[in-house]
């Protein structure tokens, strides 16, 4: 349930005041430069480059890092009250609002993994579940279970778990009977699949030093083999078992292709060579066998009369995608489901078997969003959607595919203390540009602004209920996220402009969202704060240097900032793979794009607002480097008064790990309470 205010606190509006009162005088602890020569198409001295070890073991990188997040930690004592606070709210929160839970059925029963890595298992809905595997989330440092996979008859489990950060996993295979840990294989990335009679377990290897998943392994009664390699090194692998569970099938692809073969007798089987710019994915559903590509363009869905014709590529048009963005769809024995987006909002087709349009719903409009939920029976009459919006928790209802109508469920209820709606924005070329935005109603002075970007890889920064958010809400904040060109909100098209050398783009629409915003009569144009995170911390690191005046402070979380360093150096983690997202720069149009574009290398003399930055030691997708060279180097430029601070997980990566993720956003947020003028 929502915290409860003192009405008259949550009308008045927070009067502005220095940046971390209580904050101590002492000057941030020196980073000093190391000047590198980096080395590529065009060679260029980094003054901070000297701070990168591979290793992450220096004694004096170490120290520094350590020295860093003393002093951060000191700069924020004041709020820890109040971080204290929301984090009291949130798990209130938790506990009034539970979301439902998801059971895999498999091997005569249901189960479920908890984040801690806990398992448990029950006959039925109806049933008490029994816990079969105890947590294996230790008491203090990182851990992600990313992944799991059960034996067909029950008994082997085997799991994808992450001690570090660096997303190189470790497979163990566990026998649930005996507790004994049968196997272990390390190097991995998070892909598992059992063969259908069960006797192998699939798993890929990651590429040592680039972290790229381009072996597929078998591990067979104790013995491993290898059985397929992906030579090329801009392309990745991964692994899924079909709709019908007859197929198991490995998928090679990258940013604009795709190649898949069959793993059904064991030695990989190819279904279609790869062919530059197309895309296909296979599903079966008994003698049904479809395919999602964007042979003709737009992503649609065919049907084909064969798993061997594949290649032929004698495929029928089932469902085409032009003006619309297929992103999930089931097969079932008498009907296909689709899920797609149009202009920004959820909808729903439903054909009969022979492939004819029976039904078409909208799941959401505006400020909301809806989804497919789960695993489902492909012989059932319905299927179930898990609808949410800003001011709407999660919820979610049945669809009789038949007749096309909304089955008894849960009903969508928006909190009446809430508001939340989709505006458009005329973007600095004249595109224009949504805004998703939530707020509180009865605040009526003008409130502060919270705005998040992501704007990459064509993901859809989707109008989630945040429980969390509602603290900043009940303090008189707006939150809005900007659907910046680079994201995947409308579609293939808009995420086009703004990935490679239209990645200005993705900058001039969060900042022509900032603009227009703050205009508003309800905002308060003075405090306005912008947070992003990884490709998103580019975004606002990128607009900071373009309008260092424009915000009032901002979270960058493990922000990739360092672009052109990044991006030229090969023997990274992911750089050979994301040339088709960022640019190439051996070849001189992009390299000045990027050029132009990287936050470390345009970091200029002007008054940057107060910076709250965090990074995490062994992060692989995003370097620690990063983030403490651009904040050096900032602080090195700017005429701000700050602060500007830095705190790096010691024992984490990219993603904070479930038992810490909590504590991480309350100190975020706080920071821009606090920023805003908000004590409690």
């Amino acid at each position: 349930m929502h915290s409860l205010f003192v009405l008259a606190s949550l009308l008045a509006t927070p009067a502005p005041a220095a940046p971390l009162p209580g904050a101590t005088q002492e000057a941030a602890p020196l980073i000093s430069e190391r000047p590198q020569l980096m080395k590529g198409e065009i060679a260029r001295l980094d003054p901070y480059g000297g701070w990168r070890d591979d290793s992450r073991r220096s004694p004096e990188l170490l120290a520094l890092l350590r020295e860093q997040n003393r002093w951060t930690d000191e700069q924020l004592a004041a709020q820890q009250p109040l971080e204290t606070t929301l984090q009291g709210e949130w798990q209130a929160r938790e506990r009034g609002e539970p979301l439902p839970e998801e059971w895999l059925t498999q091997a005569g029963s249901q189960w479920r993994m908890e984040s801690d890595g806990s398992l448990w298992q029950r006959s039925d809905a109806r049933s008490t579940s029994r816990q079969r595997l105890a947590p294996r989330q230790p008491a203090e440092g990182y851990y992600e279970i990313a992944a799991w996979a059960l034996h067909p008859d029950g008994r082997l489990l085997a799991l994808a778990e992450d001690s570090r950060g660096d997303r190189d996993y470790r497979i163990t295979v566990l026998d649930l009977e005996s507790g004994e840990t049968v196997a272990t294989l390390p190097h991995r990335a998070s892909d598992l699949l059992w063969s259908l009679d069960g006797k192998t377990l699939y798993t890929i290897a990651n590429e040592r030093h680039t972290l790229r998943p381009w072996q597929l392994w078998a591990w067979q009664a104790g013995k491993e083999a290898l059985v397929h390699q992906e030579a090329d090194p801009a392309w990745l692998l991964s692994l899924y078992r079909t709709t019908d569970n007859r197929h198991l099938v490995l998928q090679s692809n990258n940013h604009d292709g795709s190649e898949q073969y069959l793993l059904d007798e064991g030695g990989p089987s190819l279904l279609r060579a790869r062919e530059h710019g197309l895309e296909y994915y296979l599903d079966t559903q008994g003698d049904r066998v479809l395919v999602k590509s964007n042979r003709d363009g737009a992503m649609g869905l065919y049907q084909a009369p064969s798993l061997t014709s594949l290649a032929a590529g004698s495929w029928q048009p089932l469902w085409s995608g032009e003006g619309r963005e297929l992103e999930k769809w089931r097969l079932f024995a008498r009907h296909t489901v689709l899920q797609y987006r149009k202009a920004g909002d959820d909808w729903l087709d439903v054909l009969d078997a022979e492939g004819k349009l029976t039904h078409s719903l909208p799941l959401t409009d505006g400020a909301g969003t809806a989804w497919i939920q789960g695993a489902h029976d492909p012989a059932s009459q319905q299927i179930l959607i898990r609808r949410q919006g800003m001011a709407e928790a999660p919820h979610q209802r049945w669809l009789d595919l038949a007749s096309g109508q909304w089955q008894a469920a849960d009903k969508p209820v928006a909190n009446p203390l809430y508001q939340s709606e989709r505006r458009w924005v005329v973007g600095k070329d004249g595109v224009r540009v949504p805004v998703s935005l939530v707020w509180r109603k009865e605040i009526t002075a003008p409130k502060a602004l919270l705005l998040y970007g992501y704007g990459a890889y064509g993901t859809p920064m989707r109008p989630y209920y945040q429980p969390q958010v509602l603290s900043l809400l009940d303090r008189g904040f707006v939150y809005a996220i900007a659907h910046v060109r680079g994201g995947g909100l409308l579609g293939e098209a808009w995420y086009k402009e703004g990935r490679g050398r239209q990645k200005q783009h993705s900058v001039d629409d969060f900042l022509a969202v900032a603009e227009s915003l703050a205009r508003d009569p309800a905002i308060d144009p003075d405090r306005l704060f912008a947070m992003g995170g990884s490709a998103g911390g580019l975004l606002v690191a990128a607009a900071l240097n373009q309008a260092p005046t424009r915000f009032a402070g901002a979270v960058l979380q493990v922000p990739f900032v360092d672009l052109l360093g990044t991006m030229q150096d090969p023997e990274l983690p992911l750089t050979r793979q994301e040339y088709g997202e960022w640019g190439n720069p051996a070849i001189p149009a992009d390299y000045a794009a990027m050029r132009r574009l990287s936050p470390y290398d345009n970091l200029h003399s002007a008054p940057y607002p107060p910076l709250y930055v965090t990074t995490g030691l062994h992060d692989s997708q995003v370097p620690y480097w990063e983030p403490l060279k651009w904040l050096a180097r900032l602080r090195a430029h700017s005429t701000g008064a700050g602060p500007y601070l830095l705190h790096t997980e010691l024992d984490g990566g990219h993603l904070a790990s479930a038992g810490t993720a909590q504590q991480k956003a309350a100190r975020e947020y706080a920071f821009l309470l606090s920023l805003a003028g908000v004590r409690h």
